[in-house]
């Protein structure tokens, strides 16, 4: 066995080959100066037109950051704002901003969330895509523990990142009069006719112990709540 093996190693070594002497052919260019400040001049000719147009693209972007979370609870509930947001008090908050510039048709309105750790492998893997196309498979929710179960019967639908829908509303007004907030088709028109069934219908959903967002109605198919789709699917248009 040793002895077929130093004679295949010794015929390996002694062959002539390029491959086997590693002379196969490559480009090797030598770093002179001359060539390495060409080579930035031309990359600079080509990307520093580009970096011009998209800083200039950047700067017509009009955005306006309004941060709620903490003036929009009374300061007798600020040192157990757990409570407050779990309590029956009505929350409605009425928030001034100012828009300096015009901003044109259509203006997209994002919510952001801080430490919310939406990419964390337990998070992404607590949901049941089959659950969402066919009530045949509601039954199917190992994959959601710990929102998985409800006395027996199984959540509808399923996992951590359904019952973390994000449950703030927005109105918005402007010289008193109320502007038109769509909700619709904010998510892709191709994952909203593949990945929801339209007899698939909300059950046990934000019924235990903990809730942890948005309701869902129990009569309305879970095709047809698009703030639900756009947030399982990883924008509110006015």
């Amino acid at each position: 066995m040793s002895t077929k093996k130093h004679n295949l190693l010794a015929n390996f070594a002694s062959s002539d080959s390029r491959f086997t002497q590693q002379e196969l052919p490559a480009c090797k260019p030598i770093l002179t100066p001359k060539w390495v400040i060409l080579t930035f001049l031309v990359s600079g000719v080509v990307f520093i037109p580009l970096g011009v147009i998209c800083l200039f693209a950047s700067q017509g972007v009009i955005e306006i950051v309004d941060r709620y979370d903490t003036d929009c609870i009374p300061l007798s509930s600020r040192d157990n704002k757990v409570r407050y947001i779990q309590g029956l008090e009505d929350k409605r908050c009425n928030r001034t901003i100012t828009v300096t510039k015009t901003m044109k048709n259509p203006v997209y309105v994002y919510y952001q969330l801080e430490n919310y750790y939406q990419n964390h492998r337990r998070y992404v893997k607590s949901r049941q895509d089959g659950q969402l196309r066919s009530p045949k498979d509601e039954h199917e929710t190992k994959s959601c523990a710990p929102e998985d179960t409800l006395g027996g019967q199984p959540i509808v639908p399923c996992g951590l990142v359904a019952w973390s829908l994000f449950n703030d509303t927005y109105d918005f007004t402007r010289n008193n009069q109320k502007l038109p907030v769509n909700k619709k088709d904010i998510s892709w028109k191709s994952d909203r006719e593949s990945k929801f069934g339209k007899n698939v219908f909300p059950k046990n959903f934000q019924k235990g112990s903990l809730i942890g967002g948005k309701s869902l109605d129990q009569d309305i198919p879970v095709s047809l709540f698009d703030v639900l789709k756009s947030h399982l699917l990883r924008k509110i248009i006015i």
